[in-house]
């Protein structure tokens, strides 16, 4: 049976770790210093813990405040799904503020937080039901650097691509270097996720429009990422067709 007041000690604990990792002033994420009058630093809400599919575990996720750090989460929506969750708004108005971090609790081992630096948790993804059995992992998109260097993590950061053990251990990145993150689905044999990415040179000054999509094969088994060569050959004879217009 779960055991509400040991889960509350063990976040309570678990918060004030991960808070004081991530250097802010009773906060996740210091505050916003390009705006023209000073910020208060907002204390991190969380949420009750969610299982995980097949599991001891329970994840809890954990927000900047409940109010929003810039005018990139306007527009954006608290999408939470049968399996995901987003920064964002909440449905019917209102803001949780940004994701900043998760927090894992197994049975009766001790918890862990899942980063140790500043970051923008863009949306996780993980089974929920019988039907994601096969997904023995949970996939991240993370911004962990200020890529468009406007002084905080948000969502007009570049975000990364992760993945991680059910009990949030194992936390490691998919593309290597150079390639930015577009999109991913698992492949559905309970091991394989098919990535997309833009090939971006070192010192790219030119316009997105101009960078080749790459696809990949992501084992998650053995971690290893390897280009999807059939069908990067596929799309490069499409490419050519359209040339002939």
């Amino acid at each position: 049976m779960f055991d509400m007041d040991r889960w509350l000690k063990r976040l309570l604990a678990l918060l004030i770790l991960g808070t004081g990792a991530c250097g802010g002033r009773n906060a996740a994420i210091a505050p916003d210093t390009t705006r023209g009058t000073p910020v208060t630093p907002r204390a991190v809400r969380f949420s009750t813990p969610r299982e995980i599919w097949g599991t001891k575990t329970r994840v809890v996720v954990v927000r900047y405040g409940s109010g929003q750090l810039g005018a990139a989460f306007g527009s954006g929506s608290d999408t939470r799904t049968r399996e995901s969750y987003s920064s964002g708004r909440r449905r019917g108005g209102g803001s949780d503020g940004p994701m900043v971090n998760l927090i894992f609790l197994s049975g009766t081992e001790p918890g862990h937080v899942l980063l140790d630096k500043p970051a923008y948790v863009d949306e996780f993804d993980y089974p929920t039901t019988k039907s994601d059995s096969l997904e023995r992992w949970i996939v991240y998109r993370i911004a962990l650097g200020d890529t468009n260097k406007d002084g905080r993590l948000d969502s007009d950061d570049q975000v990364d691509l992760y993945v991680s053990n059910l009990d949030g251990s194992n936390l490691r990145r998919v593309l290597p270097p150079g390639m930015r993150f577009l999109n991913q689905d698992p492949v559905g044999d309970g091991r394989r996720i098919i990535v997309t990415a833009l090939q971006v040179p070192n010192d790219w000054q030119g316009s997105d429009d101009e960078l080749r999509e790459r696809a990949f094969l992501y084992d998650v088994q053995t971690g290893a990422t390897t280009p999807h060569a059939g069908l990067d050959s596929l799309v490069q004879k499409a490419a050519r067709v359209v040339g002939r217009q």
